[in-house]
């Protein structure tokens, strides 16, 4: 069990562990997710802020004219999770959240099934 109170554009950087929830408490907590063979770029040393701002408008889907030696980042999963929701996160997909209100107060859980 976590639980984190945050303030506006502070969050949680890029990371995977296994499966489990999370339910936004009071604010709203904005989250990016890709699949596990669909892991992003990023610098370790800045924040999911940072990657949100410079990163993510770089972000494109997917086109065929895409050669062998090119690397697209494509487009995440994402969605806000407002006060009293909850999101389910799969096991091993990357994610990173940013907190969207004068502060965000969550809790998390994580369950022991893995697929």
């Amino acid at each position: 069990l976590a639980f984190g109170i945050g303030g506006r554009g502070s969050g949680v950087q890029w990371h995977v562990h296994g499966p489990g929830f999370s339910e936004t408490i009071h604010g709203r907590k904005h989250w990016v997710l890709y699949e596990p063979n669909s892991a992003p770029s990023y610098n370790p040393d800045h924040t999911s802020r940072h990657w949100m701002e410079e990163i993510y408008t770089t972000v494109t889907t997917i086109t065929n004219k895409k050669t062998t030696e090119e690397k697209e980042l494509l487009l995440p999963w994402e969605c806000t999770i407002f006060p009293g929701e909850m999101i389910y996160f799969p096991d091993r997909w990357h994610h990173a959240t940013i907190n969207l209100d004068s502060y965000t107060v969550f809790v998390s859980t994580f369950t022991t099934e893995h697929f």
